[in-house]
């Protein structure tokens, strides 16, 4: 994992991360040296961030001669989702990790297409009810000592309807790739679909999973 420390890692609540915002704070005037800091929902400023949550999705892609080796975990606190993202070592990292584990993150902020995810310094499994309850219970009295609104849950949708939209989506993807007559870029297929990219990395994890596609190049995909 990542050498880099830049103060405590702050525990908070995903969706105050992502309803936040990434920015460059130079770190010496008149050089280009710059670190990148989270402004979150209630105005803090943090460098290093800590959330726990669930493993909802994950894909892993092998690294080649013309790639580097790529896992992306997807966290759920009941809050938010938010990507975790790594390469070659880092990538190793996530990829021990299942859907459906715990997980206590350590991370750096980062940003792309409008999208917050996070670097990792370090994964733990929470392999302990106690341990995850203490954890709730920490960050509540965080929130609670600072005077912040703690974020209300997500409300669920029916799982009929969950199960159509994934359906429908799923088409649209597949509909994509197994009409091209070559590789289509993750790029593309956002472009004509105009679905969330988590969604789609999901779709496409799973149609790699079964063998309907294949990644030819990195984030370039082809009908089998």
């Amino acid at each position: 994992m990542s050498k880099f420390v830049q103060g405590p890692a702050i525990l908070v609540y995903i969706s105050d991360v992502t309803n936040g915002r990434v920015i460059k704070e130079v770190i010496k005037e008149g050089e280009e040296r710059f670190r990148y800091v989270l402004m979150t929902a209630n105005n803090e400023k943090i460098y290093r961030i800590r959330a726990t949550g669930t493993l909802v999705h994950k894909y892993h892609s092998l690294g080649s001669a013309d790639k580097k080796e790529f896992t992306a975990i997807s966290i759920d606190d009941g809050t938010e989702t938010i990507q975790v993202k790594g390469w070659e070592e880092d990538a190793q990292v996530l990829n021990r990790y299942g859907v459906g584990d715990e997980v206590d993150i350590i991370g750096r902020p980062r940003s792309s297409d409008d999208e917050i995810f996070l670097v990792p310094e370090t994964v733990i499994n929470v392999d302990s009810h106690d341990r995850e309850l203490y954890m709730r219970a920490k960050k509540v009295k965080r929130y609670l000592d600072k005077g912040f609104t703690i974020p209300a849950l997500k409300r669920e949708e029916p799982e009929q309807e969950i199960d159509e939209e994934k359906e429908k989506a799923r088409d649209k993807v597949w509909e994509i790739i197994a009409e091209s007559n070559s590789s289509v870029t993750l790029d593309e297929i956002l472009e004509k679909t105009k679905l969330e990219k988590v969604i789609v990395e999901e779709i496409i994890h799973d149609l790699l999973n079964r063998g309907d596609i294949f990644e030819p190049t990195a984030l370039e995909f082809r009908k089998a």
